[in-house]
């Protein structure tokens, strides 16, 4: 049996039951996660936009759309649960891998959930989005080079979007398989767009839902797709990856997940070494005030991969010219939570961005690359350290290898709760939050009820 058979098997044969107890909480945890930050998504201009382009090409209302009262084609659906999902940069991430698997795999379970006319049970719905996840983790682990290195961003997360979608619609065996060669056929992904500070940031994770939902109605009406999609001759890993590590992507599959080890929360709505810095600044000033105006300079040290990320070119870093670039910039991130003495979505708008303030500050932090920062078992977000330095030649100096929200330092469930109702207020959706709790009901299912996924759409989709 192949490499992709095995896949195939693994999706046809999961249960719920053989999920161990840690991975389903986990795998709640994402869920509770990323539904909190698709809903204040919704709020983004840009989304906005989107919304209004995509709702003028119409279409048969097939799937609502999560936070408006808007029916469109399931793909249609799927791809704005996306990008709403993901503009924020508030999901979670595989904190060594650089991925973001949730904003690929919960927009296209809702609108295929949405779409479908028979019941599915919260375990049928949980099996699904935590194999999606399972897999996005292991198809990414495998490769030689980080999406950081290579700018190929995660081609293959489709792949994992579609097997997740696949079982939730029914598919298996053949016409499964036939779903993940077709999904190869529009892997998409690229690392330009966080560098420029451009909008296809969030569109292109609106289009891997898409795209892994029309691969599965594809799939199911008898369309066909390559059979060796990972590695064939000119499949994902030999044509995009060479050199990757195929056999990591099956070991022990089935029997032992990687959500634990990988899956990281964020605190804040930023890029992840962002966040990383944030979190350190305030561990460093403990609750003590200091005169901002005493700052002298402070430097930044990572490695490579984040300084290119978030770090270069210094200059057009420490005054971003757009909402997106700010969200990829350590320089703003550190200089709005020493001003403000936090970090919200409401730091990432186009009048909070240019405030005078911040960008003055902004203008004395300077990032670079560090070799004592090239740490490989922390893979791309390696190690962060800041010093700053006061006019009268003082220090204070932190580090931090592995962030809040990483498994090694977890978010507990009260905080990522508490996250979730911040998402929801930010949203101004009067009907998700009278329904906040029955939400959180359904998804944390504290009485092993296994109830009807109907109950949570009803919750979430007002009629």
């Amino acid at each position: 049996m192949n490499l992709e058979s095995k896949i195939v098997n693994y999706c046809d044969s999961l249960k719920y039951s053989s999920i161990d107890l840690n991975t389903r909480e986990i795998g709640s945890h994402c869920l509770l996660d990323i539904i909190g930050v698709l809903l204040a998504g919704t709020r983004d201009p840009g989304v906005e936009l989107l919304t209004k382009i995509t709702a003028g090409w119409g279409g048969k209302p097939e799937s609502r759309v999560l936070g408006r009262m808007l029916a469109l084609p399931t793909p249609s659906t799927a791809m704005l649960n996306g990008a709403a999902a993901r503009v924020l940069d508030f999901d979670d991430v595989g904190d060594s891998l650089g991925t973001h698997p949730s904003v690929a795999i919960l927009p296209a379970l809702l609108a295929i959930a949405d779409s479908i006319d028979r019941p599915i049970s919260r375990e049928q719905f949980m099996t699904a989005y935590i194999a999606g996840i399972e897999l996005s983790l292991r198809l990414s682990r495998a490769r030689k080079e980080t999406l950081l290195e290579s700018g190929r961003y995660d081609l293959c997360k489709v792949i994992a979007a579609t097997a997740a979608a696949g079982m939730l619609y029914g598919l298996t065996g053949e016409r499964l398989h036939n779903a993940l060669g077709i999904a190869y056929t529009s892997a998409l992904g690229e690392t330009q767009c966080m560098i420029d500070g451009a909008s296809t940031v969030f569109y292109q994770q609106g289009l891997v839902a898409s795209h892994a939902v029309k691969a599965v109605i594809l799939a199911d009406q008898g369309f066909t797709g390559a059979k060796q999609f990972l590695s064939g001759r000119w499949g994902y890993y030999s044509a995009f990856e060479p050199g990757s590590n195929l056999d990591s992507i099956i070991d022990e599959l089935g029997t032992t997940f990687v959500l634990d080890p990988l899956i990281a929360f964020k605190p804040y709505p930023t890029c992840r070494p962002n966040t990383s810095a944030v979190a350190l600044i305030k561990d460093m000033l403990n609750g003590q005030q200091i005169d901002i105006n005493e700052i002298a300079r402070i430097d930044v040290l990572t490695n490579q991969q984040i300084f290119d990320l978030v770090g270069s070119p210094v200059e057009r870093k420490q005054v971003p010219q757009t909402v997106v670039e700010a969200r990829f910039s350590l320089a703003y991130n550190i200089a709005t939570v020493l001003r403000t003495g936090d970090l919200f979505i409401d730091d990432f708008t186009e009048n909070a961005i240019r405030r005078k303030d911040i960008i003055d500050l902004s203008r004395k932090i300077y990032p670079s690359s560090a070799a004592e920062c090239e740490i490989p078992e922390l893979g791309t977000h390696g190690k962060i350290k800041i010093i700053i330095q006061f006019k009268d030649s003082t220090q204070l100096k932190g580090e931090v290898s592995y962030a809040k929200g990483n498994a090694r330092n977890p978010m507990t469930l009260e905080e990522l709760i508490d996250k979730f109702k911040k998402c929801v207020a930010y949203s101004q959706n009067a009907y998700i939050h009278t329904n906040t709790s029955a939400i959180l009901d359904w998804i944390l299912d504290r009485e092993n009820h296994n109830p009807d996924y109907q109950i949570l759409a009803n919750a979430l989709f007002q009629k």
